[in-house]
């Protein structure tokens, strides 16, 4: 499997700006746009401070990318998740001897 980085790995709930592209707003719809999207990230924690947090989703030759900074009143939770590999399947028992 190689080398696993050693930082936390977090799923990061957060306010996106839902900057809209082409999307027509009236006087009408625009409620239905005035709201931020809801965005799940997950990755590696690379660095937590007052200004946000720096979440990482691929690492290579002890370099990271795929970066993701989400200012901190933008963060809705951050949960903190463990990687882990599935246990082999077990080798069924041999049946009991017919009595």
């Amino acid at each position: 499997m190689g080398n696993i980085p050693s930082l936390p790995l977090v799923l990061c709930i957060w306010h996106d700006a839902n900057v809209g592209g082409d999307d027509a707003v009236t006087l009408e719809n625009v409620a239905a746009y005035h709201k931020p999207t809801i965005v799940h990230t997950l990755g590696w924690l690379l660095k937590d401070d007052t200004g946000g947090i720096t979440i990482v989703n691929e690492f290579y030759d002890n370099t990271y990318r795929g970066r993701t900074f989400v200012p901190r009143p933008m963060i809705v939770d951050v949960i903190y998740h463990k990687l882990s590999k599935f246990p082999k399947p077990r080798r069924p028992t041999a049946p009991p001897p017919p009595a």
